[in-house]
């Protein structure tokens, strides 16, 4: 059994590195009936990965499955009972074991909403019990070319790997069937960023009531930009929202400009203002920002720039940035470098009374794509 820093560690190499998968073992195990592949190819969050768990038996990691050789040192080799064994080409020697998370069995062809729709279209299993979904799959950057960088919204409408807009009627009968499942235990709901005042705050809040009349006590997550109008986090909190994350993403001015063009225009005072009056409206331990790591920033600055947010009493939820597979490669992350982020990040959370094992629903509780929860608890 493996101890919390060891789990730490093993899971940031897994964040930054992801493991090589060679395609022919996707044919041989498919063939034994284990549902192996290189995981979405589109839509917000990381993409082209499973989410496997350690061999601790607990430790959820979302794992960048590659078919070049070339992108990692880790390779995904034999299973042996439940577990699949990792091996290390640069060390030559055993990385550890892996537990594959088996996808529902509401992706299924044969389960369809009532309008026709095929569930997995509406919403996905994130990790092991956090149904996900993007409620608008459209935003304003990318229709005027200022995209973000890591961001494949969009792509999900191209591969037709979903639809553009999805009702609380399609998502509570997902929620069902996933509840069947005993795959929804909390749920996290993002969407594009639209051209109104409301920034889509209106579609979340026809959404949020419509799931809570009918599941008052399923902890709901909304993703949203800052917003100029404060009184749509209330009106947010009001209609069912539980947690809130206002992402900022990317700490460094100038690399904000270049890696999130669009967002770029949001001063920074504005998500000040948000984050305090989310912390307001949603409580202690329920807002949080998605940082993503991994691109040229300075390390000092990116732990004052950190400790900003945090002080405020915001999780940081760091993430390394992963490549958008066949679409654009983006830098490895150094893992070595990433731990000590993780690590300089709990012990400021111990310090200013943040504790991200208290927030109720989304990524922050699901965990599975960074290893704040890991760190928080190590130190």
């Amino acid at each position: 059994m493996i101890d919390i820093n060891t789990a730490l560690k093993k899971k940031t190499e897994l964040l930054c590195n992801g493991l090589y998968l060679d395609k022919d073992l996707v044919s041989h195990y498919k063939s034994q009936g284990i549902d192996i592949d290189f995981g979405r190819k589109g839509g917000a969050g990381p993409l082209g990965g499973r989410y496997f768990i350690l061999e601790d038996n607990r430790t959820l990691v979302n794992v960048a499955l590659w078919d070049n050789p070339e992108k990692s040192n880790l390779v995904l080799r034999e299973k042996t009972g439940d577990f699949f064994e990792i091996y290390d080409i640069q060390e030559k020697s055993l990385f550890g074991n892996l537990k594959l998370v088996p996808i529902p069995k509401y992706y299924g062809p044969e389960f369809k909403t009532t309008d026709g729709i095929p569930m997995k279209k509406i919403a996905l299993v994130h990790g092991f019990d956090c149904l996900a979904s993007t409620i608008y799959q459209k935003c304003k950057y990318w229709a005027c070319g200022e995209a973000c960088k890591f961001c494949g919204i969009e792509l999900s409408l191209k591969y037709d790997t979903t639809i553009e807009e999805k009702n609380y009627n399609q998502m509570n009968e997902v929620i069902a069937q996933a509840k069947k499942e005993g795959r929804c235990n909390h749920m996290t709901l993002t969407s594009g960023t639209e051209e109104t005042n409301d920034k889509g705050a209106n579609r979340y809040i026809e959404l949020l009531k419509g799931v809570k009349e009918k599941y008052p006590n399923l902890p709901l997550h909304v993703q949203i930009e800052p917003i100029d109008d404060l009184s749509y986090i209330n009106q947010l909190k009001e209609a069912g929202a539980d947690t809130i994350g206002i992402h900022i993403e990317i700490l460094d001015k100038s690399l904000r400009e270049i890696i999130t063009p669009g967002k770029a225009h949001i001063p920074y005072e504005l998500f000040e203002k948000n984050w305090k009056q989310a912390l307001d409206t949603f409580g202690k331990n329920q807002v949080s920002t998605y940082i993503l790591t991994g691109f040229e920033e300075s390390f000092d600055e990116f732990v004052v720039d950190l400790e900003k947010i945090v002080s405020l009493g915001i999780i940081p939820y760091i993430t390394p940035v992963r490549s958008i597979p066949g679409i654009k490669d983006l830098p490895n992350t150094n893992f070595n470098i990433l731990l000590d982020k993780f690590i300089r990040a709990a012990k400021m959370m111990k310090e200013y009374g943040v504790n991200p094992l208290q927030n109720i629903a989304g990524c922050v509780r699901c965990g599975g794509c960074s290893a704040i929860n890991e760190a928080y608890m190590s130190v």
